[in-house]
């Protein structure tokens, strides 16, 4: 526990020259000495810190040995629970600067002998900061209202009567003939040609026609549309939007390029870069002790109104998850909320046991028996083992064959068919002598028995009593309500005589404590066996419809016993049937304007709670069993703006969970009701309410267990707090790290308010107690654990003086003056040249001259790429975003429908009503299909014509051309000479007229002649 004080620097000089007479001279010198820099002159600073130190805890326990190791997860451990005595101690350190030597070395550059190299350092930095804030607000408001009437009548009467006589006759002749010839002769171009065709074609029509009609068409039609259009869109968009973007930028370039060379021409030379490191002597030593008084505190259990106290305290030493989460919680909120309903757990719906076989099996209030099918004993189920636990069999003499349970005590018939008593531990025969078949007992107590004459008997105080009914089986539903068996018949008792209900086929009975009855029924066609059920007060035999039970057959018997059936198989296995039946949700929704509920009623009963009832001040909402028989009620009336804090539940046995028991916690009170006024459990569910919350409304589920309901589910809906327990449980997981931190921010006024109240007396001390309030300064120094120390002062300075006299500042016990040396790092670097040690040069002698100028080295190391500073700020978008789409819109009109009543009038004022019965139109189709087919005959005589007058030319023009070409080859002939033709022509009269000669030879012709022209022409060898 130290805080560090703030620190005090102090300048003292190392060495103190001794006071000499001013050197006259140097006043006007050059060189001032005072201002000359010297060293080993270097400041001191001086830091004080202070720690709290726990030194005594008065009238302590002795603690635990430590013998082994810690188990840091231990819990439970014991805090502080007395007052603890301490100091505080004001350490200080001396810092007295002792100069500057060289750190670790940062960087290494090496250069061979003769090498140049570049070195560039970028330096740049920018700082961009932005705000925006940006607001904006739209309102649209659009109203309509459309009213359309209308009203119409319409009358319309149509009367059409025709009278019809028609006669067509028709006559058609059609005659076509056609003949087409051609004759062509052709003489020196003289040529001729001919055709002809005829058609000719009569028709006759006659048609006679006579219609009469009679339309008589009266109409009227009425039509009143009244239609009010009123549309109102009122589209106020106001938009108020402030933009403003701040922005700041700033940005630092620093370019640094330098050029490092090393021009010894035979060594490498290393440049070392070491890091600047400044040296101090740190002096310790402790100079200030004050006493302290440690309170022990009793850690925080938070609630809603220690977190709203404590919100910001909490939320500063929290995670951020958390912190978020306590900033948001508001146990004052006025909002309404939904506290999740309080469900009862589901079970499973039924239940086997294995090696357990019965052959008879019942149930009443005082729990489940049966009889073994092996050996007859009787058996009784232990709901908290889920075994069947066999029954003492003092007395009893021989084996069962049937049970019946009472009210506080078992009756059985044995084998003899002897009535027997169980009180608990001892088995007798029955006072009263009572032999029987069946035996059935009441829910009253009240005990029957069919007996060995299968005549029903009523056990009275001391006798039996004969009923005078015969009976096979015989059930017990209520106090005088008997149903019985005979001859697979059900009858329900009345008099001395029954009343039918159902059968046959019934083959067991047996009652439910809630007055229902069942029967086991054997079906006729298939013999399998199936149950039926008669509700409570019905007289009506039904197959169940749920329960579990409406798919199960081949059972022998079934009894009831609360929620759960138990169904004895035909082969004596026993299976439990955990019914469940659907819930039914219910929601009383609280009003804006709701009220507070003033007054709550619930009835419950040894099964659970069957009804819940809410009063409010405008209404009364009530849920399950409202006053139910059997049910106890209870009510409790909320005070004055009384606030709901927690509510707790517990789940009970009737339909497999529903709620047994409610505790609401109230700012005025507990509220108890079921089996919470009495179970020393925990609950089993349990909802925090989130603060103060008022109730203003219910919600949650029932479900029917038989004839009654029971409520499986309950919740409230509440105005006001807003705490979720996950950050109550977190800050009471937690409690000591957030005690602590409520504890050293506690306000002064506050604490002192606290400490008024207590006295302290230091041990051994004989002076009287004196307020805490008057000796401790209220404003705390340290925490530890559960402790919170304050600064206790003394009461008279001969008590401070003893105190101190006795704890001197300066003794070992505190610690002696510590000295040590600390280097800090600086900015500073320092660079240092070291030449290699291997000479790297070629060895010459003195006669040689060695010049560097005449050899210079040359610095061409690769260049640098030019840097860049350039801005590298960006620009922000300070655009405001647009308004959207306006939604205010007219709703257009809806067509009003046109009238349809004058459609018959209109089809009485068509043009062509009545059917024409002369046949004109067909008999005209007739005649001229007839003329056309004339008229085709004779086109058709005409192409035939054509086409012979065509071929006939044709031949008349190929006669011709043969007749030219005739003539072109005889003219030559005719006129004697090869001149007045061709040379072709010429060349083949002469080929022609050499191939009719005598071959002879012919002579070669002429130089330089030429032959003649011709196809044939050539020379021959």
């Amino acid at each position: 526990m130290s805080t560090p004080s703030t620190g005090t620097p102090a300048t003292t000089s190392a060495s103190t020259p001794a006071a000499s007479e001013a050197d006259k001279t140097m006043l006007d010198g050059p060189t001032p000495k005072d201002l000359l820099p010297t060293t080993g002159n270097y400041p001191t600073e001086i830091v004080r810190y202070r720690s709290v130190v726990l030194t005594d805890i008065p009238g302590a326990k002795p603690a635990r040995a430590l013998t082994g190791a810690i188990d840091l997860g231990e819990e439970n451990l014991p805090f502080y629970d007395r007052p603890a005595e301490g100091m505080i101690v004001t350490t200080e350190q001396s810092w007295s600067a002792q100069g500057v030597t060289l750190g670790r070395l940062l960087h290494s550059l090496a250069l061979a002998p003769g090498e140049s190299t570049r070195v560039a350092v970028v330096d740049w930095q920018r700082t961009t900061r932005a705000t925006g804030t940006e607001t904006a607000s739209e309102a649209e408001a659009l109203s309509g209202t459309t009213e359309q009437n209308r009203s119409i009548s319409e009358v319309a009467n149509a009367i059409a009567r025709e009278e019809q006589y028609g006669d067509s006759q028709g006559f058609q002749a059609s005659q076509s003939s056609s003949s087409g010839g051609s004759v062509g002769v052709a003489l020196f171009g003289i040529g001729g040609g001919g055709n002809w065709s005829k058609s000719s074609n009569a028709g006759i029509a006659t048609s006679v026609s006579r219609s009469t009609g009679v339309k008589t068409v009266a109409a009227e039609a009425t039509q009143r549309i009244s239609a009010r259009t009123q549309q109102l869109a009122t589209a106020a968009r106001s938009r108020n939007m402030t933009v403003v973007r701040e922005t700041t930028q700033t940005e630092k370039d620093q370019v640094f390029t330098r050029v490092v060379t090393n021009y010894n021409h035979m060594h490498a030379m290393s440049v070392q870069y070491y890091e600047v490191v400044q040296v101090y002597n740190v002096t310790t030593r402790p100079t200030k002790l004050e006493r302290c008084l440690f309170i022990p505190l009793q850690e925080l259990t938070f609630t809603h109104t220690s977190l709203q106290r404590y919100k910001e305290v909490l939320a500063s030493v929290a995670p951020v998850d958390w912190a978020a989460k306590i900033r948001a919680a508001n146990p004052f909120d006025t909002t309404v909320r939904k506290l999740d309903a309080c469900s009862a757990p589901e079970m499973p719906d039924r239940q086997e046991f294995d090696g357990v076989e019965l052959t008879d099996i019942a149930a009443s209030a005082m729990g489940v028996y049966g009889v073994r099918k092996a050996d007859g004993s009787p058996v009784r189920f232990d709901p908290a083992t889920q075994r069947w636990n066999p029954l003492p069999t003092t007395g009893l003499g021989g084996g069962l064959i049937g049970i019946a349970p009472a009210k506080d005590s078992v009756w059985a018939l044995r084998t003899d068919k002897a009535v027997m008593q169980f009180d608990g531990t001892t088995w007798r025969m029955d006072p009263a002598s009572g032999w029987g078949l069946r035996i059935a007992c009441g829910t009253d107590g009240t005990l029957f028995v069919v007996g060995t004459n299968n005549l029903i008997h009523q056990r009275g105080p001391s006798s039996w009593v004969n009923l005078g009914i015969t009976a096979d089986d015989i059930a017990v539903t209520g106090k005088d309500k008997v149903w019985y068996s005979r001859q697979g018949v059900v009858y329900e008792r009345s008099g001395t005589d029954g009343i039918r209900r159902n059968g046959p086929g019934v083959q067991r009975l047996s009652a439910t404590s809630d007055g229902a009855l069942w029967a086991v029924v054997q079906s006729q066609s298939s013999g399998e066996t199936a149950p039926l059920l008669v509700e409570s007060g019905a007289t009506t035999v039904i197959r169940p419809a749920t329960n579990g039970l409406q798919s199960i057959t081949g059972l022998a018997q079934i009894a009831s016993a609360g929620a759960d059936y138990w169904v004895l198989m035909s082969n004596g296995t026993v299976r439990r049937i955990m019914g469940r039946e659907t819930q039914t949700p219910f929601d009383d929704q609280p009003k804006a304007d709701s009220s507070y509920a003033s007054r709550i009623d619930v009835w419950s009963d040894t099964d659970g709670i069957r009804g819940v009832q809410v009063v409010f001040p405008s209404h009364t909402f009530g849920c399950g069993d409202i006053g139910g028989a059997g049910a106890q009620q209870a009510s409790y009336t909320f005070g004055g703006a009384d606030k709901l804090i927690s509510y707790e539940a517990w789940s009970g046995k009737a339909a497999r969970g529903s709620l047994a028991g409610l505790r609401l916690k109230m700012t005025s009170g507990v509220a108890n009701f079921g089996v919470a006024a009495t179970t020393t459990v925990a609950p089993d569910l349990s909802e925090d309410a989130g603060g103060a919350s008022t109730i203003c409304g219910l919600f949650g589920s029932t479900v029917k267990s038989g004839s009654r309901t029971y409520v499986a589910s309950l919740g409230f809906h509440v105005r006001g707090g807003n705490v979720p327990q996950a950050v109550l449980d977190h800050l009471n997981d937690n409690s000591r790290h957030y005690s602590q931190a409520v504890w050293a921010n506690a306000d002064e006024l506050t604490l002192s308010r606290i400490l008024a109240n207590y006295s302290y007396t230091p041990a051994g001390s004989t002076a009287a107690p004196v307020p805490l309030g008057t000796l401790l300064d209220p404003k705390p120094i340290a925490a530890t654990g559960n402790y919170l120390g304050f600064r206790w002062n003394f009461a008279s300075e001969e008590e401070r003086e003893e105190w101190t006299d006795s704890r001197k500042a300066g003794d070992n016990t505190f610690g002696a003056p510590a000295t040590n040396t600390i280097a800090i790092a600086t900015n500073g670097v320092f660079a240092e040249a070291v030449l290699g040690r291997s000479n790297s040069a070629e060895k010459i002698d003195l006669t040689r001259f060695w010049n560097w100028k005449d050899s210079p080295i040359q610095i061409t190391p690769a260049d640098i790429a030019p840097i860049s500073t350039a801005s590298r700020a960006q620009n922000l978008d300070t655009t405001a975003a647009g308004m959207g789409a306006s939604q205010a819109k007219f709703t257009p009109l809806v067509a009003m429908p046109d009238p349809n009543g004058l459609q018959a009038v209109q089809a009485m004022t068509t043009a062509n009503l009545f059917r024409d019965m002369s046949g004109l139109t067909q008999m005209s189709q007739i005649l001229s299909k007839g003329i056309e087919a004339a008229a085709t005959n004779d086109k058709e005589a005409g192409v035939r014509a054509q086409e012979a007058l065509k071929t006939a030319t044709e031949h008349l023009q190929k006669m011709a051309q043969i007749a030219v070409d005739a003539a072109g080859k005889a003219a030559p002939l005719v006129t004697g000479g090869a001149g007045g033709g061709n040379l072709s022509a010429l060349g083949g009269m002469l080929n022609q007229g050499g191939k009719t000669d005598t071959p002879q030879p012919t002579p070669a012709p002429a130089s330089g002649a030429t032959p003649a022209s011709g196809g044939n022409s050539g020379t021959k060898a």
